[in-house]
């Protein structure tokens, strides 16, 4: 197998088959994710800046 590097083709590794090379290509990450996902924020009320002004206003 061969890896470009970004700016030429070296060589990686050997492997017997494809399910062996993708593996060696492509390892699984088995650590748990170290922060848990931030939680979305609801929206506020108000109509915030963002807004085009309704005609009036």
């Amino acid at each position: 197998m061969q890896r470009w590097n970004g700016y030429a083709w070296e060589p990686h590794g050997t492997a017997a088959n494809l399910a062996e090379a993708q593996r060696l290509l492509h390892p699984r990450d088995e650590r748990p994710p170290t922060a848990p996902a931030p939680e979305p924020q609801p929206l506020r009320a108000g109509r915030g800046r963002h807004r085009r002004p309704q005609p009036g206003e």
